[in-house]
């Protein structure tokens, strides 16, 4: 009778064991993690044609082992004996301008891939105009006490930017200019000012413009100058005249964070003058120079310089005003980037990604280092914009992935990958057929489970009320044997007690089948915690009744009746053969 009281207990401890055993065989599955970027090459890369060679570094992490590649121009990078890749580095040998381009690491193992920054590779120049025209020399002439400026020129190309440095000639060589001369100063942009010239002047001059890549420079403009000697009423008068503006920093465009030097010079005899400035903010600065140091948008509009003279009366003599404006340009950066998401296999899955900058950045998504719009199932995804916001929703995940936002605009572009994972199921590829094979085989073992729990939870009832029913009976036999050798109030009292302890032993058996119920519901609840799928509010509309579905652009009917599609496609980095805005 024991056993068979207990028969229900075993099975239902069975389906537990069951269960246990079969969650222990999913967590027992390697987890693998899709890789991450760690190091990755500058955003652009000078290099001289004479260099032995070029290294772009890339590295991730993640597991399984990681699967280093690398593209240029948005085309799968050839590997020859002059370009290898060690780890995920790039070497480059003995490199021509043949290898200029855009480059890009992507990292892939078998849970996603990752994608690095897009860098430029790009060889540098240096060029001017023909030595004939580089030989001829122009004339200046000047009197003393009178401002003057020249300006380097015949210089066509340089790549980086060069730097600018006058050379005066004497009877051997040139020599370049005494640069604690206060009256002369040599702009970034090739001018040499002076504030005013005298006779030791006369000489001729020329710039040269240098490219710290190649360490190399070339002649430009030539300049004779001659300086005649001043007339003593004349220069009697300049002593009272205002400063004149010979020379301001051009309206400027930079970049948050940066640091700009804005620059006014003056002509003035003698050198006694100040300098000041009116910021945007209405505040006064001093000096010939004022610097911006990280820069941030508060300090965009227009810088003011004038110069002024203090005559020996006392009053001031004030040159014209100099203006400079100076706009606050943003990189891109997140406000709202894709987080990572823990799932269930078949379940849509939601990203939003927000990003800010000056320009507004673009938003472009891929996946497992892929541009979307070049994955073979377009119904797999939808991609939509409210304006500020970029969500994008993937529809019955079969696989562990990455999902990479990239936001862009003309000053850079910024990259941020989230990762798609099982909570306890293995790992395939989201963009292999075979993944939905696999996925029918795990919703198999799902069914079992099921099957197995009903069939078990049946057998444990039947068994209680089974063993139930051959209790009663026994004790009802056994109350009418004892009837011919007892007394009625005895045979009252044995039937009572057999019927309480058999009640007693139902509701037990009962009992033990609705908690393991229970708590097998509450587990696989638990499994299935993040199954419900993203709802889009009912009460939302895109900014201008516009979607973005499958890179093509959407008008959403105000009548809900459909969606009337415009075949013409925005622009996008794919159509121009990179990745990413650089």
């Amino acid at each position: 009778m024991t056993c068979q009281y207990f028969s229900a207990v075993s099975l239902l401890c069975s389906l537990i064991m069951t269960t246990s055993v079969r969650s222990r065989s999913f967590d027992k599955k390697s987890h693998a993690t899709p890789p991450v970027i760690s190091d990755g090459p500058n955003y652009h890369v000078y290099f001289n044609p004479g260099d032995s060679r070029i290294t772009l570094p890339c590295a991730a992490t993640g597991t399984p082992p990681i699967a280093y590649k690398w593209t240029r121009n948005g085309v799968p990078l050839d590997v020859d004996d002059r370009v290898k890749v060690d780890g995920g580095t790039l070497l480059m040998r003995n490199p021509t301008t043949a290898y200029e381009g855009y480059y890009q690491c992507i990292a892939s193992n078998d849970a996603g891939a990752a994608m690095s920054n897009v860098t430029f590779v790009q060889a540098a120049v240096l060029q001017t105009s023909d030595a004939r025209t580089r030989a001829m020399v122009t004339s200046q002439s000047a009197t003393s006490a009178d401002p003057l400026k020249l300006r380097c020129s015949h210089v066509i190309r340089s790549i980086p930017a060069p730097v600018f440095e006058w050379e005066k000639k004497t009877t051997a060589d040139y020599f370049r200019l005494n640069k604690f001369d206060s009256r002369i100063t040599q702009t970034i942009d090739g001018w040499i000012v002076f504030a005013f010239v005298q006779t030791s002047d006369s000489g001729e001059y020329k710039c040269l413009s240098y490219n710290n890549i190649l360490q190399e420079s070339l002649g430009g403009s030539k300049f004779q100058l001659n300086v005649e000697p001043y007339n003593a009423s004349v220069v009697e008068r300049k002593v009272h005249e205002a400063p004149v503006l010979l020379y301001s920093t051009s309206n400027a465009t930079m970049v948050e964070r940066e640091k700009l030097t804005l620059t006014c010079l003056f002509g003035s005899w003698p050198l006694g003058y100040q300098v000041e400035w009116t910021l945007p903010s209405g505040e006064m600065a001093n000096g010939s120079s004022f610097t911006i140091v990280n820069a941030s948008v508060k300090d965009e509009g227009v810088y003011k310089c004038r110069a002024y003279k203090t005559t020996t009366l006392g009053s001031k003599r004030y040159s014209q005003t100099g203006h400079v404006s100076v706009q606050i340009d943003a990189i891109p950066s997140f406000t709202i980037f894709p987080a990572d998401q823990e799932v269930v296999r078949g379940q849509r899955v939601n990203f939003s990604c927000q990003g800010q900058g000056r320009p507004t950045p673009n938003v472009t998504w891929y996946a497992n280092g892929t541009s979307l719009g070049q994955i073979e199932d377009p119904a797999s995804y939808v991609t939509f914009s409210d304006g500020l916001t970029a969500f994008l929703y993937l529809n019955d995940i079969q696989a562990t992935a990455t999902v990479t936002c990239n936001i862009s605009n003309v000053h850079g572009y910024r990259l941020h990958t989230a990762k798609i994972v099982f909570a306890s199921e293995s790992d395939v590829d989201i963009t292999n057929p075979s993944s939905q094979s696999r996925s029918v085989q795990r919703s198999t073992e799902s069914a079992e489970l099921s099957s197995t729990l009903s069939k078990t939870s049946t057998e444990a009832y039947h068994t209680v009320s089974t063993y139930s029913k051959q209790t009663l009976v026994s004790k009802e036999n056994g109350s009418s044997k004892s009837g011919h050798s007892g007394k009625s109030e005895a045979h009252t009292s044995n039937s009572a007690t057999s019927i309480v302890y058999t009640s007693a032993g139902v509701v037990g058996g009962l009992v033990v089948i609705v908690v393991v119920i229970i708590v097998v519901v509450l587990y696989i609840r638990r499994r299935n915690r993040n199954r419900a799928d993203p709802v889009v509010p009912r009460d939302y509309r895109p900014r201008n009744d516009i979607l973005i579905v499958n890179n093509q652009r959407v008008a959403y009917d105000s009548d809900d009746s459909g969606l009337g599609i415009d075949d013409q496609r925005p622009e996008n980095n794919e159509q121009r053969g990179l990745r990413q805005q650089p």
